[in-house]
Formats: C-alpha cells, sequence, structure tokens
C-alpha cells in the first residue's frame, strides 16, 4: 500500500521572526514529523548567534496554504540531539 504524500511547507517562528520555508518539500504523511526536526536541527546548527529557541515552532502548511500541524522545538529537540534554549 502506497502512503500519500502531500507537498508541504515548514515555516519556522518564534512570533516575532520568521524563516519561511517558500520551496517546500513533499513528504508522506508518516514522515512529516521527523522533517519538522530535521527543520528545526538545520535552523539551530546553522544560526552562529546564541538564539533562545524555547519559543520556537515549526509550522506545517499544505501547498494551499492550510495549516497542517504545528510542533514546538522543544518537543522534537531530543530526536536531533540538539539543545532547544540557549542563553541569549
Amino acid at each position: 500500500m502506497t502512503m500519500s504524500q502531500q507537498r508541504c511547507h515548514f515555516h519556522c517562528t518564534d512570533g516575532l521572526d520568521v524563516v519561511f520555508d517558500l520551496r517546500g518539500r513533499t513528504v508522506a504523511e508518516e514522515n512529516i514529523r521527523p522533517v519538522c526536526a530535521s527543520v528545526a536541527a538545520e535552523l539551530i546548527q546553522g544560526c552562529a548567534a546564541p538564539v533562545d529557541w524555547s519559543a520556537w515552532i515549526v509550522d506545517v502548511h499544505d501547498a494551499y496554504g492550510q495549516h497542517v500541524l504545528t510542533f514546538g522545538f522543544d518537543e522534537i529537540a531530543n530526536e536531533v540531539g540538539v539543545l532547544p534554549a540557549l542563553a541569549a
């Protein structure tokens, strides 16, 4: 049985700053959470300055702009072995 795939955009925000995923990626429903973890890890590890990531979320939207789900960086940090909150 083939799992359905959809185009999703993985935007990151803390309510003030936003990192938009303009390209998106095609993922199967069961892979959305691991992709969220990967997106959060890439942002955390790619930031040169210390940042408090505790308020950040990955906000997932489908190709039509409809909200799919949201994960907090702190929820998924253990999956990728990064610390979500660093002293600012």
